[in-house]
């Protein structure tokens, strides 16, 4: 079986003009069109593809997470998160590096987003570990790796994507993702103990209990968020796009009634900047449909079942494979292509033909492609960390390699572990 000259051609195009750094949307959609109309095919498809896609009930999901995750930044919640987490684990050797990688946990139950954990939280935690003494690229390395914890913990719009371009549950993968976020912060939390003792960092006095007590209670409101969203969608109370809902309504409640720290001026700068972000992503979705729609025309996703299947004879094979060529693309590509156009392809061939748990083949793949989050080219977290910092981009990729070790580690046994998936979706009933 021989693929399509011309849908080879397309998708090398699309590639190259996104590493040049044409627009990534505009990338497909150009491509796409040329090869429709080279393959006589009628315009109305363009059309279809772009605007039909997004009607879509779950969809409404991605603008009310990104929603929820701006409002809580905004209000200044992430001060009282670290503050919480410095008296639970500051005492430990490693010191705040620990309540780096804490805060980083609780803040993902309310961001979804490696960007928004970085941008909400990295500021704080770099210049409350450089003021003590941490070496700067241990800051650096700990504030960018904690924040992949991100996309893993629910709410995560990377979860969405796939849920709906797999045709996977997204509740389904939600729960999922409980387990594996606690494993991260294990595996990075066993790294900064070690360095931390080799390096002889300083731990932070015991507060006390009382200290630890009213940084809790302080803290509370926003610590409830994941346990509102993922108790909710486990019993069944609501769906995904329903829990984006409920964490607006709460975030609004805990910004605007509890800590009355959200101005109107505030407020109506997070509905701009997640109107233009909620544009910008949802056209990538739209054009990534598109294009994926032109490569199933073309044959694509029956050729590469086709190679797997005659090449690959084992799921442990398959699932490395996987994981080195999402590793790959994760790192040249923006990180939603990876997920919407793969997706669709990669998932039924794991499910019928190597016997994956759907979920758990979910769970992996978005974690894998995330980690491209911290590698250069288009690595997005590197950018903003080189803007808090002011380091050159090099130094910000070399001081964050070394945890990518833990993360690796992590990816792993997650994926040849399945019950570290699996065992609270089907505790749920799924």
């Amino acid at each position: 079986m021989t693929m399509d000259p011309l849908t080879v051609t397309m998708i090398f195009a699309s590639i190259g003009l996104i590493i040049m750094g044409f627009p990534i949307g505009y990338a497909m959609v150009l491509c796409s069109l040329v090869y429709i109309f080279a393959n006589g095919l009628p315009l109305s498809l363009l059309v279809h593809e772009l605007g039909l896609t997004l009607n879509s009930f779950t969809m409404i999901a991605i603008p009310l997470f990104m929603f929820a995750g701006k409002l809580m930044t905004a209000s200044g919640i992430s001060d009282r998160i670290f503050d919480f987490t410095n008296n639970l684990v500051g005492r430990i050797p490693g010191g705040l590096g620990h309540v780096n990688v804490a805060s980083s946990l609780v803040f993902a139950g309310m961001s979804g987003s490696t960007i928004a954990d970085v941008a909400g939280l990295g500021e704080i935690e770099y210049k409350a570990m450089t003021k003590k003494g941490y070496d700067p690229d241990f800051t650096m390395g700990v504030t960018l790796s904690s924040a992949a914890i991100g996309p893993i913990l629910p709410p995560s719009l990377p979860m969405v994507l796939y849920g709906v371009a797999a045709g996977t549950s997204i509740s389904g993968l939600f729960l999922g993702g409980v387990l594996p976020g606690l494993l991260i912060a294990f595996s990075l939390m066993v790294y900064v103990f070690f360095v931390g003792l080799a390096r002889g960092y300083r731990v932070d006095v015991w507060a006390g209990w009382r200290a630890l007590w009213i940084s809790f209670l302080r803290a509370l409101p926003p610590l409830l968020t994941p346990f509102i969203i993922v108790g909710g969608m486990a019993f069944g109370w609501f769906s995904p796009t329903e829990a984006a809902t409920i964490a607006v309504l709460w975030a609004l409640f805990i910004s605007a009634i509890v800590y009355r720290s959200l101005s109107f001026d505030a407020f109506t700068q997070v509905l701009s900047e997640v109107a233009l972000s909620s544009a910008r992503l949802l056209f990538v979705i739209a054009s990534a449909f598109l294009f994926g729609w032109v490569a199933t025309f073309g044959q694509v996703p029956q050729m590469l079942a086709f190679a797997i299947e005659s090449n690959i004879e084992s799921a442990i094979v398959f699932l490395l494979v996987c994981i080195v060529v999402n590793l790959i693309l994760g790192a040249v590509l923006e990180n939603a292509i990876p997920l919407l156009i793969l997706a669709p392809m990669l998932a039924p061939i794991a499910e019928n033909t190597y016997g994956l748990d759907p979920i758990h083949f979910g769970v992996v793949m978005v974690f894998n492609i995330m980690i491209g989050q911290f590698t250069p080219p288009i690595g997005l977290s590197l950018f903003v960390m080189r803007d808090i910092t002011g380091f050159r981009l090099g130094r910000v990729f070399f001081a964050v390699l070394p945890f990518l070790f833990p993360l690796l580690v992590s990816l792993l046994i997650m994926a040849f572990v399945p019950q570290i998936v699996t065992a609270i979706p089907r505790a749920a009933g799924f």
